[in-house]
């Protein structure tokens, strides 16, 4: 689903996400799979069944939007993506826990914070998805967009300030020196969630589709209840690691008497059916 990355290349792309908070990807989603995936997306969107603008706790500022919410509970090609060789590459070396001793570190064990698709609105203003700002080399969560139909500053496009996950400050939304990434269906960006990121207003009238991924340590809370929400026909065919991915490894206990660690090995899965 998606091409592999030369070593040339992935380490700078590497670079770039240490240095200026975020790379793209060119024609990372193999080309077979490009119009799966939106056409999936769309379909998902017209099965919802009530407008964007309905949904209780959105902001104004969304009311626009075209949304799919928690896609791994929809169709398992969504996580067959995320779960990924070629995409666990990148992760790993990032927002993978070296010291997470109950599963092989050749493994991940980062997970899923939240999957979303969406087709821009109003403009969306500059904001940081690690939720507070910090200092450090290491961060926290990533953010990945899975680009399914070309975007520019008329239609929707991300916008960016480079090298701001390392301020250690929350966004400054009257800031004009910002950079607008153009993009062509099927390319990916990478950026560290502490970005100050947001986009251009879609001034037309056509859909612009992407597939928004926040990848997070495994300690951090998931922004929907993904694993009590996966379909038992989905859930069956998912392998461990996919489990693990969208968050079955680390789900609090209930009690000491069940156990007392949150962060588990492939074992626990047996009792995941």
């Amino acid at each position: 689903m998606l091409k592999k990355i030369n070593k040339t290349e992935f380490k700078q792309h590497l670079k770039n996400i240490h240095v200026f908070g975020f790379t793209k990807v060119n024609n990372f989603i193999l080309p077979k799979f490009r119009k799966i995936l939106l056409d999936r997306v769309v379909k998902e969107h017209k099965k919802i069944g009530i407008e964007t603008k309905d949904l209780k706790g959105l902001p104004a500022r969304d009311k626009k939007d075209l949304r799919v919410y928690n896609l791994p509970e929809r169709n398992k090609i969504f996580t067959d993506l995320i779960s990924n060789n070629n995409l666990e590459k990148f992760l790993k070396p990032l927002i993978n826990d070296p010291y997470y001793r109950m599963l092989p570190k050749n493994l991940p064990n980062y997970i899923v914070g939240s999957f979303t698709a969406r087709s821009s609105g109003y403009k969306l203003d500059l904001h940081i998805d690690s939720m507070f700002p910090f200092q450090g080399s290491i961060p926290i969560s990533i953010l990945v967009l899975f680009v399914l139909e070309d975007m520019n500053e008329k239609n929707g496009a991300t916008v960016v300030v480079p090298g701001s996950h390392l301020s250690g400050n929350y966004t400054d939304r009257e800031l004009k020196n910002v950079k607008t990434i153009t993009a062509n269906k099927g390319d990916v960006l990478i950026l560290d969630s502490r970005i100050w990121h947001g986009t251009t207003e879609n001034k037309t009238k056509k859909s612009r589709w992407l597939m928004n991924v926040l990848f997070t340590q495994w300690w951090l809370k998931q922004q929907v209840n993904i694993t009590e929400t996966i379909p038992k026909n989905i859930l069956s065919k998912l392998s461990n690691k996919q489990k693990q991915i969208l968050g079955y490894c680390s789900i609090p206990p209930n009690s000491e008497r069940e156990r007392v660690n949150t962060k588990c090995g492939y074992d626990i899965l047996k009792n995941i059916k």
